[in-house]
């Protein structure tokens, strides 16, 4: 199953999640929705040494000194002791960094020439092997990396979430998706709402298809993914 593809593969942890207490050095960021200029993002962490998973948004405070400044692409920054601190995605320290500053690097799994995988309209077949080694570790780790998503509104509401930023041989791209399309529905369940998208999610875990809909400028478009 690809990433929806990076959306919120990881958020159906939070079904039972617990707020964890911490600094940012008890953590690992498992996965990122970046911030718009309407909705705040959201960082899902896991505390190290309980194995915890927590939702922040950005401008919470974890604990008590310790407050989320900013949710990107791959990392999170914290204010911390006054002074700024830096986890990417999948890393297990913390580094600090100076106002403006930023370690962000492009990681990107490029897909182009890849056994196990092929586009024919708007189907998309993976192989269950490629599948696992793509939603697993390292392989999981790069494919939150290769595109950016974030919260689409319309009048006010939330009506599912945009991608930008495609990598170029990414599984975004092999999909056909491109800069701007905005995924509304999730295996016909609309994304619209937070729990909404994590049962969504959580639906898609042992799935043999998954399918997404999602808009190009005014224009509905479908996409089924099946793994083989």
């Amino acid at each position: 199953m690809s990433y929806l593809l990076r959306i919120l593969i990881l958020f159906q942890l939070l079904i039972g999640a617990e707020t964890a207490r911490a600094n940012p050095a008890d953590y690992t960021v498992l996965g990122v929705i970046t911030s718009s200029k309407v909705k705040p993002g959201v960082a899902l962490m896991k505390q190290k040494s309980n194995g915890k998973v927590s939702a922040f948004k950005e401008g919470d405070e974890v604990v008590k000194g310790t407050k989320i400044k900013g949710i990107f692409r791959k990392s999170v920054t914290f204010a911390y002791q006054g002074k700024t601190f830096e986890l990417s995605v999948g890393e297990e320290n913390p580094k600090e960094v100076k106002e403006g500053e930023s370690r962000e690097s492009r990681i990107a799994s490029n897909l182009t020439n890849a056994s196990g995988i092929e586009k024919t309209g708007d189907i998309l077949k993976v192989s269950r092997e490629l599948k696992d080694s793509l939603s697993s570790g390292e392989g999981l780790n790069k494919i939150l990396m290769q595109a950016a998503t974030i919260p689409y509104v319309e009048n006010g509401k939330l009506i599912g979430f945009r991608i930008l930023e495609i990598d170029p041989g990414s599984i975004f791209d092999i999909a056909g998706f491109q800069n701007g399309d905005v995924i509304t529905h999730i295996n016909e369940q609309p994304i619209n709402d937070a729990g909404l998208a994590i049962r969504a999610l959580g639906s898609l875990k042992t799935a043999p298809t998954a399918s997404f809909s999602y808009l190009r400028g005014a224009t509905p478009m479908n996409l089924t993914i099946q793994i083989h």
